[in-house]
This record gives structure tokens, sequence and C-alpha cells, in this order.
């Protein structure tokens, strides 16, 4: 009976362990998802670069879901309008943390 109560008590704690471990993969999904989607958007942008390009992303979002792009920083200035014009006012189907209020980003564009 006692070694009983020892294997269900500790069936109990790892089952709490495992359901509180589930959110933040949750979490991650999310972000995974909202990063496949930027990097679609860029694709479908066909942006060239002579060179490699790396550019840090600052975005918001709106009421209705759209991508505000508050910062593009890059040492290739085209690049950066360009990443700007593409992305900015896009509508993201990605349900993100709405307690977070901006992202922080880095993409990469390959020559």
């Amino acid at each position: 009976m006692k070694t009983l109560k020892v294997v269900l008590f500790a069936l109990a704690i790892s089952t709490g362990s495992l359901l509180h471990a589930a959110p933040k993969d949750l979490s991650e999904t999310s972000e995974v998802a909202f990063n496949k989607e930027i990097q679609q958007l860029l694709k479908n942008a066909e942006i060239t670069v002579e060179k490699d390009v790396v550019a840090y992303l600052i975005v918001r979002f709106n009421c209705k879901n759209e991508m505000e792009v508050l910062y593009v920083g890059s040492k290739n200035v085209e690049a950066g309008k360009k990443i700007k014009k593409c992305l900015n006012n896009k509508e993201i189907k990605t349900v993100l943390d709405p307690s977070i209020k901006t992202y922080k980003l880095p993409v990469k564009l390959k020559a």
C-alpha cells in the first residue's frame, strides 16, 4: 500500500511538471510561425542585394494585427528601406502575446 502511494505521488509530480512546461512550447511555436511568416513576406518581395546584409528590425502591431516597422538597423541603407517598405502595414496571421508591445528580430538577406 505504501509503495502504491509513492508511485502515485511520483506520477502526480511528473504530470504537474509536464503541464507546467506546456505553455512555453506554445509561445515558441508562435514565435517560429511569426519568423516563417516574415521570411515568406521577404521572399515574395524579391529584394536583391549585392552582398549579404544583416538588418535588425523593431516592430509593433496595431489593433488590426498589422505590423508597423519602427526601426530597421542596417549598414546597407537601400536594403533597409526595401525591407521597411515590404513589411510595413502587412497583416500577420500569427497570434502573438499581446502583453509584448515591440518585437526585435534579426533579418539576413543573402546575395
